[in-house]
């Protein structure tokens, strides 16, 4: 593409919510330009290959229940596999310097009740706060009052042994993918809003399901199906608007024009690129605190084969969470979810150690991890809001300033900080642009 190209709409960011724009923009008759930074498309996705086994390094599950994500995968014809760990009846349970191996259920049981008390803020079981999940605000009286609670003060304030505490730590941990101080009680409500207020069906639709050709054979699957040109490599600096639209400059110092502009990246990253005019303080005060996503997911393969298994540990214990991925002859590979500094997940001796606590004896042949916190596009994992996030941000992070607009699984009003949530910020901010610019053109 030349330089001064000029284009209808500009889509900066080639994860899921810009790949979703870029086609629909395009199929719907706009001259599109999609520029991505690295020099792959998915975000933070990336399918990979451990050991003989497909694996996913970010992103991986979804479900029927996810309705964006759903319609892609059967759009383009894509396989389903399952994750043998969510539905492992038989595991460890690390708590109090103590362990405990064996018969999961009697846990699990116990689990799901404490977490059902966790979430009944309003004696309804936390139904009357988020009454239709994918309109968040429908409560807005509620959500305002309640966004100020963390995950740990809502632990403080339900009364539960110290057991029940414990297995409600590994939970909100595993999915605020920080400390439970730094994480909102109510992005963890509307989890489980979007699980039928169920702990089962949070597992089942956050852990069982993934794509048989992968992340990117998902991803790939988008981009083949636009015609939309794309430069990869190549990161925005600048985006300046005007008169006739946006002029937007990359690291390269190329400059191209266009009629709108969706701005695809994480919100941990707006910050990185120079708006004029500025962003909104909100938007820019949501990328400078950023959201909890910051821990480690470590693919680890043990000698032993050990069927489907599931082991569990309150936060601060360096994994909170591990479960069967694969299993062979060769022995299995888990999947670990690892609090932020826990270990170094590329060091197969710090892994062995702390499995070994779960799991005593087990060998680590190899292990593998990519740090996204440290990934300058993307600067953490999943979106996952801390404590008065929702109410002050979510909104704000999807206004549309000018004619720079924006799309993200960190801000959709449903499965925000998946992939589904991607998949639904990029098609609905493409039905928005592309209507405003058939409108423009009849006027």
């Amino acid at each position: 593409m030349a330089n001064g190209s000029e284009y209808d709409v500009i889509v900066i960011g080639g994860g899921f919510a810009g790949l979703a724009a870029a086609r629909d923009c395009a199929l719907r008759g706009q001259k599109v330009l999609l520029l991505e930074a690295r020099n792959r498309v998915g975000g933070r996705t990336f399918t990979s290959n451990f050991m003989g086994h497909q694996i996913e390094l970010g992103g991986t599950w979804v479900h029927q229940a996810q309705p964006f994500v759903w319609s892609e995968i059967r759009r383009y014809g894509l396989g389903i596999v399952e994750s043998p760990g969510v539905g492992a009846t038989q595991g460890s349970w690390l708590y109090n310097d103590k362990l405990y191996q064996g018969d999961m259920v009697p846990l699990f049981t116990k689990m799901n009740q404490a977490f059902a008390e966790f979430c009944n803020i309003d004696g309804q079981g936390g139904r009357t706060i988020f009454p239709r999940p994918y309109e968040p605000f429908l409560n807005r009286e509620k959500v305002n009052e309640l966004d100020k609670l963390s995950l740990l003060d809502r632990l403080n304030q339900v009364k539960l042994d110290d057991e029940a505490k414990a297995l409600v730590n590994v939970m909100v941990a595993q999915n605020c993918n920080n400390a439970p101080e730094t994480g909102s009680f109510l992005d963890q409500l509307h989890w489980y809003a979007n699980c039928d207020y169920d702990l089962g069906m949070l597992f089942d639709r956050c852990g069982r399901f993934k794509i048989a050709e992968g992340m990117t054979g998902l991803a790939h699957a988008i981009l083949g199906d636009s015609d939309a040109d794309v430069l990869m490599s190549t990161p925005v600096t600048r985006v300046q608007q005007n008169a006739q639209g946006a002029v937007v400059t990359t690291g390269d110092s190329k400059q191209f024009k266009a009629k709108a502009v969706i701005c695809a990246v994480p919100m941990n990253c707006l910050g990185d690129i120079a708006f004029e005019p500025a962003l909104s303080s909100k938007k820019l005060e949501a990328a400078k605190v950023r959201h909890t996503g910051n821990g480690i997911k470590v693919y680890a393969h043990i000698k032993q084969d050990i069927g489907a298994w599931l082991g569990m540990a309150p936060y601060p214990n360096p994994i909170i969470l591990a479960a069967t991925e694969e299993n062979s002859e060769h022995g299995t590979t888990l999947v670990l979810f690892v609090r932020p500094d826990g270990l170094d997940g590329n060091n197969a001796q710090q892994v062995q150690a702390e499995l070994r606590k779960f799991y005593p004896g087990v060998d680590v042949v190899k292990s593998v991890s990519y740090g996204w916190a440290e990934d300058p596009y993307s600067k953490g994992t999943w979106a996952f809001y801390r404590p008065g996030m929702m109410s002050k941000s979510q909104e704000a992070l999807m206004e549309t300033e000018g004619v720079v607009h924006f799309a993200s699984g960190d801000s959709a009003t449903g499965w925000h900080g998946f992939v589904d949530g991607a998949l639904q910020g990029g098609v609905e901010t493409a039905r928005i642009v592309c209507k405003l610019l058939v409108a423009q053109t009849r006027a």
